[in-house]
């Protein structure tokens, strides 16, 4: 293990401002940089742990000699409100991508670390099982929309991070549901619209939006609620369906307890996806021994 790699957690309460970090510690060029930004986590690998930061950002380094194993663990789910998820191993696979194309041909000894530790991932989901027959809480939303209203219901996704990403993706590649994208940020609403072949706006216009939509899947990292029983105007009169994966809850509780709304929080989704969560934790086991006593080649 090559003692010299570091990593540390960035605590940044606030997403615009934690994406902004995100992204200037992505382009940088003082200190090659793998950075992890997920709605649990930003985190930096690389030789120094980050750039001089803003003043008031706290950064807390990881142990030295942990770094690999530690990304390994988090690509495998193990450090992850429901064990084993898989739309964390995606990011870290992204977060990888995202250095190997800015440093990796300079970078060969941190880039063969990173893939080392997505391989290891990969190797402790595969023997342990801890994923098998686990459905992602992107995918569980989804499906639930998909089976609660008919083809063609307009559907408002709340967020562009990667939680909303992978839902709006899938209802984009197996629905016929017109998605409409609401984020802070209207270039990353824009790009994730287009993608999903949608619409896309501002938080600015959240009133407007939800109004013309009976469904509403929100997924932001906002550390207070965003949506309230002013933006919920039906135009349609129907009853309208709420997925909530915001943590905290991106609806308020005036919303919350409405009766004629059909909501369901983060753990209402995560309790479906905790199936066999006694087995899981067994298997965790086995997949914590795993990236635990591997090998790291320096």
């Amino acid at each position: 293990m090559n003692e010299t790699l570091k990593a540390c957690t960035l605590e940044i309460p606030d997403p615009i401002w934690r994406e902004r970090i995100a992204k200037t510690l992505r382009s940088q060029r003082v200190s090659p940089l793998l950075v992890l930004n997920t709605c649990q986590r930003l985190e930096t690998y690389g030789w120094q742990p980050a750039i001089p930061l803003p003043v008031g950002i706290k950064s807390t380094p990881i142990a030295e000699g942990d770094a690999i194993r530690r990304l390994a663990r988090i690509a495998a789910g193990l450090d992850s409100r429901v064990l084993g998820e898989l739309e964390v191993l995606g990011q870290v696979r992204q977060a990888y991508k995202d250095f190997h194309s800015e440093f990796g041909k300079n970078e060969v000894k941190l880039d063969s670390l990173f893939q080392q530790a997505i391989a290891l991932a990969r190797k402790a989901r595969r023997e342990s099982g801890i994923d098998s027959n686990l459905t992602g809480l992107a995918a569980l939303s989804a499906r639930k929309v998909m089976e609660s209203v008919p083809d063609e219901t307009p559907v408002a996704v709340v967020g562009s991070g990667s939680l909303a990403k992978s839902v709006a993706r899938y209802l984009g590649k197996r629905s016929n549901l017109p998605v409409h994208v609401s984020s802070r940020c209207p270039e990353n609403a824009m790009k994730l619209a287009m993608e999903v072949g949608g619409f896309s706006s501002g938080l600015d216009e959240l009133v407007p939006v939800l109004s013309k939509v009976d469904v509403i899947v929100s997924a932001t990292a906002a550390p207070h609620p965003l949506i309230y029983n002013r933006h919920l105007v039906s135009s349609s009169g129907n009853r309208k369906l709420i997925i909530d994966l915001g943590e905290p809850p991106d609806c308020a509780e005036e919303v919350q307890q409405r009766e004629d709304i059909d909501y369901f929080g983060l753990l209402d989704i995560e309790t479906d996806a905790q199936s066999n969560t006694e087995e899981r934790k067994e298997r965790a086991k086995l997949a914590e021994e795993i990236i635990a006593t591997a090998e790291i080649s320096s």
